[in-house]
């Protein structure tokens, strides 16, 4: 007998850290929506590759393997030919390299993944909307506070963007597109731009887990330059509360949301808390011993200021604190 439900939902990059931990929430929180992840199962998909197989043992769950940056026709094929045997009422879009240091060193790949990725997806909107006018798929597209590039100006969502990495470059370039699709097309968007996430199942290429990772070993912990650039981290269960705010609200559709914390902490004192959350015996000495000060990045942004006032309005704030964050990554 055939399973109908109230919303289809596409999350795309659901393999990786932040698609990983929204799948693994929603879809036991929503088992009247059905999810289809799709992912290409790159390097930073071995974190999460337990709880999707735990997934996969849910009748609301399908997991497809695809490169949504070189394989358009099959999506086309998925989302717009096979339309409505394969109904798509929602496209919750996460898929992208993230590694600001990779970016650096591969920049062209870069700008072919990560802006192919989502403007595929949107030319399926476009074609599903063309072949339809009464077709309404509704995207989520997650972007960065790094599009507003080094400030010390509080941006709100309105803030000119300005990334100084290839990275942030290419999910500015995406946003930009994003809003000429909205205003050539029609299509129904809303845009994320959330702080430093962190939590579980995250790549060791970050600052957070590659912290805990190297304490564990016993290896010491690289920080770029002299580690005084400063970021606010949120963890992802904030950011999913906040994320499920916005897209249960059918005013958020066409806005964009600063999702963010207040909590700044530079680089090297993100470090010394984490290891002296992991063993409160240290001393400073034992602390600072376990730190390597390695060359500075290309360019290194001092900080990214933004206000969150639109998505608070809602209703919404951080409720996990960065200490009590980061001591339940270290129990788990």
């Amino acid at each position: 007998m055939t399973r109908f439900y109230d919303k289809y939902v596409l999350v795309t990059g659901g393999a990786g850290f932040i698609g990983s931990n929204f799948l693994e929430y929603f879809v036991r929180k929503y088992p009247n929506y059905h999810f289809t992840c799709i992912d290409k199962l790159n390097y930073a998909s071995q974190c999460s590759t337990a709880s999707l197989s735990v997934l996969k043992g849910y009748p609301n769950f399908t997991f497809i393997k695809l490169d949504l940056s070189e394989s358009f026709s099959e999506l086309r094929q998925l989302l717009v030919e096979d339309f409505p045997i394969n109904q798509i009422t929602d496209i919750v879009n996460f898929a992208a390299e993230s590694s600001v240091d990779k970016s650096f060193s591969d920049p062209l790949y870069f700008t072919r993944n990560n802006i192919l990725v989502t403007q595929n997806l949107l030319e399926c909107m476009r074609l599903l909307k063309q072949q339809n006018s009464q077709i309404s798929v509704r995207l989520l597209h997650i972007s960065t506070d790094e599009v507003y590039g080094d400030s010390d100006i509080l941006n709100d969502e309105q803030g000119r963007l300005l990334p100084t990495n290839p990275y942030a470059a290419t999910k500015a370039s995406i946003d930009l597109i994003i809003h000429s699709y909205q205003c050539s097309y029609d299509l129904s968007v809303t845009i994320i731009r959330p702080n430093n996430i962190y939590g579980p199942h995250q790549y060791p290429d970050k600052i957070v887990p590659v912290t805990i990772e190297r304490l564990t070993k016993g290896i010491k912990i690289p920080i770029h330059g002299i580690g005084s650039n400063k970021r606010r981290y949120l963890h992802v269960q904030d950011f999913l509360d906040a994320l499920e705010l916005i897209w249960q609200n059918d005013e958020s559709i066409n806005e964009i949301y600063n999702v963010g914390s207040d909590e700044e902490i530079s680089n090297l004192s993100l470090v010394k808390l984490i290891c002296h959350l992991y063993d409160r015996k240290l001393t400073k000495e034992q602390i600072n011993d376990k730190v390597q000060f390695i060359p500075d990045r290309n360019y290194n942004d001092m900080k990214y200021s933004t206000t969150c006032g639109k998505i608070k309005s809602l209703g919404w704030k951080p409720r996990i604190k960065l200490v009590d964050g980061l001591s339940s990554l270290l129990v788990e």
